[in-house]
């Protein structure tokens, strides 16, 4: 008995411990970007509304880390920046571990961490509020949508809107993942409410800060690519970016419903970095991440002994 909570308790501070490496590891590789000209600090925080398109609209962390300010003045705006990405960060790690845990209950945790510290830390370049939260509240509303949770998952989808409007990408998703699991006069319901949600919470922002046109259209140099952006940071980007989706690819015979679904997000994603986005960026992809990692974490399953196709807290799902 005293053997078995000792193992407990061991494996929890190692679980611990590997959350901290792993958190640490992310909010260093952020320390090592720089700050653009294109997105100033003092900018997001104090001025959203003469920001370039579309970045004056994404106030949710640009507010927080104004309104830490405010309480604490004689913190810098980047001292400001650092202590709110250092939150998203330890809470974004931890998401992970749980997301981690439902397609490998045994190394799951572990995993999840691992695999956000090594996916992320490569895409950052310039400083943003929004990047890494992108992943935390895509893989928090997966989460929600996993024990069906409704409610909160709307209201989780609202806040996120605050920080990036992209998570419109999950709509789709969800839509999917509940098609046959609720009535159709519901799945209606639930599709309409969260375009709702998402626009209404657009416009009030759009209202509240207006910060000029909401979208950079960046199609022609996109469809010229070889014009606007050099071989070297194309090659780069994608480096990173294709490796990890190979792998991801391993785990989809293994992979549950949900998983499955959420993978939906990606020609998404693709159609509106091609509409909005750099190519030369892997940022534009972050909400990859969650499905990457479930993926991965099948795949490993699997070659590691569970043969079954799904853990049994995803049998249902």
């Amino acid at each position: 008995m005293i053997e078995k909570i000792l193992r407990t308790r061991v494996n929890s501070l190692s679980s611990w411990l590997v959350g901290f490496v792993c958190g640490a590891t992310i909010l260093i590789a952020l320390e090592h970007g720089y700050e653009g000209s294109w997105y100033l600090l003092s900018t997001m925080m104090h001025r959203p509304q003469v920001a370039p398109p579309a970045f004056g609209y994404r106030i949710l962390f640009p507010l927080l880390a104004a309104q830490l300010q405010k309480v604490l003045p004689s913190l810098t705006d980047h001292n400001c920046f650092t202590a709110v990405q250092a939150a998203i960060i330890a809470v974004t790690v931890y998401l992970s571990g749980a997301w981690a845990t439902l397609f490998h209950p045994k190394h799951g945790r572990l995993l999840g961490y691992a695999l956000l510290a090594l996916m992320v830390c490569p895409t950052i370049d310039y400083w943003t509020f929004y990047d890494i939260a992108i992943v935390g509240f895509w893989t928090f509303c997966f989460l929600l949508l996993h024990h069906r949770r409704f409610l909160s998952y709307m209201a989780m989808l609202a806040v996120a809107t605050l920080n990036h409007e992209n998570i419109l990408l999950i709509i789709p998703c969800a839509v999917a993942y509940n098609w046959g699991r609720m009535r159709a006069s519901r799945l209606i319901c639930f599709a309409a409410a969260q375009v709702a949600v998402w626009a209404g919470v657009r416009f009030m922002v759009t209202f509240l800060v207006p910060a000029g046109r909401l979208f950079d259209n960046r199609l022609w140099e996109n469809v010229v690519f070889w014009r606007h952006y050099s071989l070297v940071s194309i090659l780069s980007a994608w480096a990173i970016l294709i490796p990890w989706w190979l792998i991801a690819w391993l785990g989809w015979e293994y992979a549950p419903r949900l998983l499955r679904c959420s993978a939906i997000s990606l020609p998404g994603l693709l159609l509106v970095t091609m509409l909005f986005g750099r190519f030369d960026e892997a940022r534009q992809f972050a909400a990859f991440i969650p499905t990457c990692i479930g993926l991965i974490a099948c795949w490993l399953r699997y070659e590691t002994g569970g043969k079954d196709t799904a853990p049994a807290s995803m049998a249902a799902s």
